[in-house]
């Protein structure tokens, strides 16, 4: 898995950390992107359970499925990546072309009707999150060029962190607004398909043609399971996989279940749930600056860990609020949105860290394979939260449908299933960021000599 060598990082050649142009094009890219993201744990679920009538085991168990379909498919791609050589770089063959693949699947997925079955959920959930991993790697491949130092990283995610909540502030607040207006004539889901699919078209042609990709000289890649596995089992790779798992896990425990908690634990309107969402939204955009912020002054992996933390102690607190309150409830998700944010930033920027160490030390860069790595674990943390949480709701005997009866034993067992697994998932996650072992002093040993390597390399040319 050594190769003899290595382009530069672009970063390093242009001497800037930070590249406004291609910085922007690629947040922008990231509205769409996590437009799509939420929808697919939060509502799509309930919506093929409430208003399409398909049994909850059987989607858990198709959420579950795809979700293991994909921790296959995305290192393939991510290694595909890695080894592609075009006139238009390694990246942007792949968002030219995966686009409009996604944008289909968005479609066929979000404006489904009634009668269809667990084969046609099947098949357009699992082209829609190969869609979004094509796009989603991409993304964060072409973000870890765009800066080399530890700090300057920390400012390249924020912003794309930044973008990916306006995404979802716009694929959840649009709905309602429209729904203030009159009667649109469709569904929730369907207003929040068509807004990915318009937004989609533009921002990766953006990204695409403003984005500066660095040569890249011939060099060996991963060929097989086992130097794969050598890659993940690196100490800071598999700690931030991991990491991203738990969190992921926690927050898509939450999520799955956020519906029915609304309405049937805390005697709430359905509309309410995106006023509670935007209510975490909102949140999190504010405090990414201030994570930012704090990243560039302590350890990023320390302001992960209290963020984990704090999210396990509102966890807790979710239990304890008062029914039919709106504002209790809102407040309690801003609590989660302190955290949000850094959940997503924190280790995305890290992940760039350990591919600078896994270049130092194997001449190898493997940016694709890393970021799918990372996606792969945030996917299985979503998709073990669907399956484990319906399975749960169906052992408490909590029932879905929109008339359906629950006693209140169902209704104190949803309770405790959408809080506590989160709050022991946040603190196992926590423990595990404030013993990661890749630290700025270490990174910046190792940026320094990447760096004098690279410059012999180039000189050598």
């Amino acid at each position: 898995m050594t190769a003899p060598s290595v382009a530069a990082n672009p970063a390093t050649k242009t001497g800037s950390d930070r590249r406004l142009p291609g910085l922007l094009s690629l947040s922008l890219m990231g509205i769409p992107l996590t437009a799509l993201s939420l929808p697919l744990v939060v509502m799509i679920p309930e919506h093929y359970a409430t208003v399409l009538g398909l049994p909850l085991a059987i989607i858990g168990l198709i959420f579950t499925g795809v979700r293991i379909f994909d921790i296959v498919v995305d290192p393939l791609i991510g290694a595909a990546m890695d080894r592609t050589r075009s006139r238009w770089g390694r990246y942007r063959p792949w968002l030219i072309f995966g686009a409009p693949a996604l944008m289909l699947a968005v479609y066929l997925l979000f404006m489904a009707k009634p009668g269809v079955g667990p084969i046609y959920l099947l098949l357009t959930l699992t082209a829609a999150f190969l869609g979004w991993s094509v796009l989603s790697l991409a993304q964060l491949a072409l973000a870890s060029g765009l800066a080399a130092s530890y700090d300057g990283r920390s400012r390249v995610y924020a912003w794309l962190q930044f973008a990916s909540l306006l995404g979802i502030l716009t694929v959840m607040g649009f709905p309602i607004l429209l729904k203030s207006l009159g009667d649109t004539g469709m569904a929730p889901t369907q207003i929040m398909g068509w807004i990915i699919i318009v937004l989609m078209a533009p921002a990766v042609a953006l990204a695409a043609w403003k984005v500066p990709e660095a040569a890249v000289s011939a060099q060996r890649h991963i060929v097989g399971v086992k130097e794969y596995l050598a890659v993940v089992g690196r100490k800071a790779v598999f700690r931030i996989a991991a990491i991203d798992l738990l969190f992921g896990l926690g927050f898509g425990t939450a999520s799955a279940m956020l519906v029915f908690f609304v309405t049937a634990a805390k005697g709430l309107d359905r509309s309410a749930v995106g006023v509670v969402l935007i209510a975490q939204v909102v949140t999190a955009m504010i405090t990414v600056p201030a994570v930012a912020w704090l990243a560039r002054r302590l350890d990023k992996h320390f302001v992960l860990g209290i963020t984990g933390l704090l999210a396990a102690i509102v966890s807790v607190v979710f239990v304890f609020l008062p029914d039919g309150n709106l504002l209790a409830v809102s407040l309690g998700m801003m609590g989660w949105g302190l955290s949000f944010g850094a959940f997503n930033l924190l280790p995305r920027a890290m992940m760039a860290d350990a591919g600078d160490e896994l270049r130092l030390d194997t001449g190898s860069d493997q940016t694709g394979v890393l970021y799918a790595l990372l996606i792969s674990s945030w996917k299985l943390g979503g998709a073990l939260a669907v399956g484990l949480s319906f399975a749960a709701l169906a052992f408490v005997g909590y029932k879905p449908a929109l008339m359906a009866a629950n006693t209140p034993q169902a209704i104190s067992g949803l309770e405790m299933v959408f809080a506590g697994p989160s709050a022991l998932l946040f603190v196992v996650g926590a423990w595990l960021s404030f013993t990661y072992p890749l630290t700025r002093q270490k990174h910046a040993a190792i940026r320094t000599a990447l760096d004098a390597r690279d410059a012999r390399t180039e000189a050598s040319v």
